[in-house]
């Protein structure tokens, strides 16, 4: 019978795990097709395709262009092998990033000892609905690897925090090594925010068990095996920097993060604004900084702050504190600041689930699960209408509210919802009390956030990808640099059978878009004046005011290769429509155009072995 009642009481436990594991394996697969699907319909940008032709070059020698090195030694890397055996695209320029985002999605499960079953899986959802991180894990951003490379060393130091198991120790170094040296520029910064969460934890701990627990692990820190951990990590730099030191000058891609890093003190980003991490996080994760700065407060007020929280808290401050101090922090560096809100939401999330500290008597288990989809649902029309009621103002001709370019059936309906809004929740709270109704209204409001959120990721990323009025990328990569490479390929077909060794002359950096455009063409050559384009059969230039002399006669196409959008043309009554569907009373105008100039021999079909003659 003692057998029998253990193993009934285990059953539920199994049960549990198995659902669990069922979630993860659920948000693995969403991670993976949400970052994998249309990779390779989105062009590079100008940062992406630096870090590609870096590692092109090296992957296939005959690639025309002078060597460039790299920013990122660990992408770097990750770039030269799928070069080498996929070749090289869109796709496989991002491949391996957008695996390290599904990845880094699932990492809260390193930390179910610490968090909760619970809590670690909420957290893995959150993740999974971010919008930053679906961005920057699909735009092959290094970031990526960073801010794994720090979660997986945190699970390391705490291992060896629990076991003083030497080998646990020395991952946490070569963690830390990878983070300084090998992923990022900004990883440094990273570093700084980890550890002085870390120290700010330990120093608001309020608790003696917490004190003593901060005792104990500055006397492992003491002794931590340097020993062994600083040539583990010596070593694994050195192989990584110089691709298993078959590229001995890979070690300069060290220098050059460094040179980023301290770089980055005083130059920001190309189209970046001021604390544009923060402006990322405002706009694009409103539920998460809601959420997450309000519920830091309330634990804080109910004396439920462990040490968990407090480190998010401390990773957070310094999050937006490097955000405004730190000029080269880009979009992708929101993250910063994304994961510790995350956090903080999760552990918000797990309160509102266990449901109030006491319940009425006469209040059901299910009442917040129905306050919750109601509230979906007046979030819904909200939203419908809002939209509505937003491409309405903006046909105004002068940016005014006037009554005559008002919806009034959208205006009604915001209205009503917002009414049906604040007294719905009096009347739940009525009925079911008002701690039944404040969870019901909020876990709607989380839901309904983190699906919109998903798909204003989603558009950011690919269907809107070339909308510079998207304020992730102000300056956006147009999708006729496909064009290009399409009329180049059709060049190709008929002049050399399809075989890439027609001669280009081209007049752009070595190490940008145009770059990675003509990376597969070994006939083609870079040069630096228009002199040097002369009497060449085809030449791509950049647009000029009049058409530059090439000596001849010629035959033009031009193609649009970035697009920028200026945001002081938006207006206040613009704001919503703008947030929530990115129309503006302005369009986007092209920033770089290069013109295929052909000369018209070639144009009429006259093979290059005759004229060549």
């Amino acid at each position: 019978m003692a057998d029998e009642s253990r193993h009934e009481a285990a059953q539920p436990w199994r049960a549990a795990v198995t659902l669990e594991l069922a979630i993860y394996i659920g948000l693995l697969l969403a991670a993976l097709v949400l970052r994998v699907a249309e990779l390779d319909t989105v062009p590079l940008t100008d940062a992406e395709a630096r870090r590609a032709v870096a590692a092109w070059r090296f992957a296939w020698p005959d690639a025309p262009g002078a060597d460039i090195t790299p920013d990122s030694p660990l992408l770097f890397l990750l770039h030269s092998l799928s070069f080498s055996t996929l070749g090289g695209s869109e796709f496989t320029a991002r491949f391996l990033t957008a695996l390290a985002g599904a990845a880094l999605v699932l990492s809260p499960a390193l930390f179910r000892d610490v968090l909760g079953r619970v809590r670690a899986l909420v957290f893995s959802v959150l993740l999974a609905f971010s919008p930053v991180l679906l961005v920057t894990s699909r735009s092959g951003s290094p970031v990526i690897w960073s801010l794994l490379a720090g979660a997986v060393g945190l699970w390391a130091l705490r291992r060896y925090w629990e076991t003083r198991q030497n080998g646990t120790a020395v991952l946490a170094t070569i963690c830390l090594g990878a983070l300084l040296l090998l992923t990022d520029p900004t990883g440094p910064v990273l570093a700084l925010m980890l550890l002085g969460g870390l120290l700010f934890a330990a120093w608001t701990a309020r608790s003696d068990d917490e004190g003593q627990d901060m005792a104990a692990a500055w006397e492992r820190l003491r002794n931590w095996p340097w020993s062994g951990g600083l040539p583990a990590a010596a070593l694994v730099v050195v192989v990584v920097s110089t691709l298993f030191l078959a590229y001995p000058e890979g070690l300069n891609a060290v220098s050059a993060l460094l040179s980023g890093a301290a770089r980055g003190l005083t130059t920001p980003q190309p189209g970046t604004y001021a604390a544009f991490p923060v402006v990322i996080t405002l706009f694009y994760e409103p539920a998460l900084v809601l959420f997450g700065v309000g519920g830091a407060w309330w634990l804080a007020r109910s004396g439920r702050f462990s040490f968990v929280e407090r480190f998010f808290l401390g990773w957070l401050i310094l999050g937006a504190a490097a955000s405004l101090i730190y000029a080269g922090a880009g979009a992708e560096q929101a993250l910063w600041l994304t994961l510790p809100l995350a956090g903080l939401t999760a552990r918000v999330a797990v309160e509102l689930l266990r449901g109030p500290d006491r319940m009425l008597w006469y209040t059901p288990g299910w009442a917040k699960w129905v306050l919750a989809v109601i509230m979906v649902g007046l979030l819904f029309v909200l939203a419908v209408h809002t939209q509505a009621l937003g491409r309405a103002l903006l046909k105004s001709p002068d940016g005014t509210v006037q009554l005559g370019q008002v919806d009034a059936r959208s205006a009604v309906w915001v209205l009503v919802g917002m009414l049906f809004v604040f007294a719905g929740y009096f009347m739940a709270a009525s009925l079911w009390g008002a701690g039944t109704a404040g969870r019901g209204w909020a876990l709607g409001l989380l839901g309904f956030s983190l699906v919109t959120s998903l798909g204003s990721g989603w558009n950011a990323a690919v269907f809107r990808s070339e909308n510079p009025a998207e304020l992730w990328h102000p300056t956006a990569t147009s999708r006729e640099t496909a064009l290009l490479r399409q009329t180049l390929a059709e060049l190709a077909q008929r002049e050399t059978g399809g075989f890439p060794q027609i001669p280009i002359t081209v007049l752009a950096p070595e190490d940008g878009l145009v770059a990675w455009l003509v990376r597969d063409y070994p006939n083609a050559r870079f040069v630096r004046d228009v002199g040097a384009a002369r009497g060449q059969g085809i030449v791509l230039l950049p647009e000029y005011a009049e058409p530059p002399n090439l000596g001849g006669s010629y035959v033009g196409q031009r193609f649009i290769i970035t697009t920028g959008w200026n945001p002081a043309a938006l207006r206040p009554v613009d704001f919503p429509t703008w947030w929530l569907q990115r129309q503006t009373r302005t369009a986007g105008a092209p920033v770089e155009r290069m013109i295929l100039w052909l000369r018209q021999d070639i144009y009429n079909g006259v093979p290059f072995d005759e004229f060549a003659q």
